[in-house]
This record gives C-alpha cells, sequence and structure tokens, in this order.
C-alpha cells in the first residue's frame, strides 16, 4: 500500500518481521508465484521484487471483467501484504495485541489505495481489509506461527537476501506452507 507509515520500520531487526510477514502472506494468498526474491536492502514495498505479471499494464486479449478482476485480485493481495507486515510485527516481535490504532491505520491507508487504484467506495475495501485483518491477526495468533516467524526473521536477517525457491524452502522446513 502507499501510505509510508504503514511500512515505517524502527530499526532492522522490525524490518526483518515486516518482510517475513509479508513472504507468509504471500503465501496464504496464493501469490508465491508473483515474486522473485525478498530482500531487507531495500525500502517498503520494494523488499519484495515481484515478477512482472504482479504489475499489470492491461492486455487487449482481456474483457474489460477479467481486467477488473486481476486489478481487484492484485489490491486484494497488496492489502493482505501490508496487514501481515504489521501485524507480524506487533504480534510476534513485540508480542503485543493489536490495538485500534493500528487497525484505523491499516484500513486508512487500504482505503486510500482503493479509492486511488480501482475506485472503490468505503463499504467496498471494508469486506477486503476485514477478511485480510482477520485472517492475519488469527495466523499471527498461532503460537507455532510465532515461533516459525522468528526463525525465518533470523534467517532473512543473516542472508539479507533471499530468493523464491529460499523463501520457499524456508517456509517448508519451518512447516508454514
Amino acid at each position: 500500500m502507499s501510505n509510508k507509515l504503514v511500512m515505517k520500520y524502527r530499526d532492522e531487526l522490525d524490518k526483518s518481521y515486516g518482510v517475513a510477514g509479508m513472504a507468509l502472506g504471500l503465501s496464504v494468498y496464493d501469490a508465491a508465484d508473483l515474486f522473485t526474491s525478498i530482500t531487507l536492502d531495500a525500502d517498503g514495498p520494494g523488499c519484495i521484487q515481484f515478477t512482472p505479471e504482479f504489475y499489470f499494464a492491461g492486455n487487449p486479449r482481456l474483457s474489460p471483467t477479467g481486467s477488473w478482476k486481476y486489478i481487484l485480485g492484485h489490491f486484494r493481495i497488496s492489502v493482505g501484504l501490508a496487514v501481515a507486515n504489521a501485524l507480524c510485527r506487533r504480534m510476534v516481535l513485540d508480542n503485543d495485541k493489536v490495538d485500534g490504532a493500528l487497525r484505523d491505520e491499516l484500513f486508512n491507508a487500504a482505503f486510500q489505495d482503493g479509492r486511488d487504484y480501482c475506485q472503490l467506495e468505503r463499504d467496498e475495501v471494508e469486506p477486503i481489509f476485514d477478511e485480510a485483518f482477520d485472517n492475519m491477526k488469527r495466523l499471527f495468533g498461532n503460537g507455532q506461527v510465532r515461533k516459525a516467524m522468528d526463525a525465518f526473521a533470523d534467517a532473512l536477517q543473516q542472508r539479507r537476501t533471499l530468493s523464491h525457491i529460499d523463501v520457499t524452502d524456508i517456509l517448508q522446513q519451518l512447516d508454514l506452507i
């Protein structure tokens, strides 16, 4: 999401948990085929190197409805990744509960992006956001997932950049996929 406040990191440890959360989020959203690597050496959403297919520039072979579904699907993924980033940091790294202020900040960023990129109204963004928020809150509330994310963030800090294959291997070893 475009809101820089959502992905403002306190330090590299915080960033490693945010990126780790997004890596797991890609798997949760069945979007693992849309990235080539993750890295701590980039800023914000640039920490994930997406494949060209992620950046939809239009396709004359797709109907307008097909194009809209494609764009909306990628908006869902973007919302899920931003939520995964923030909740992994808050719930796993900080071992803290999610409060209304964080939820509101995340929703406002999702709404702004939904309005700007998809011309969605607030009531159209709400179910997309609520689904992502509820799923990620449940996921990062699981004790086994939390331990696995500690190991994943540690591996990311040690190696700095992980290829798609590395991410998949680590997530499999940690029983996250």
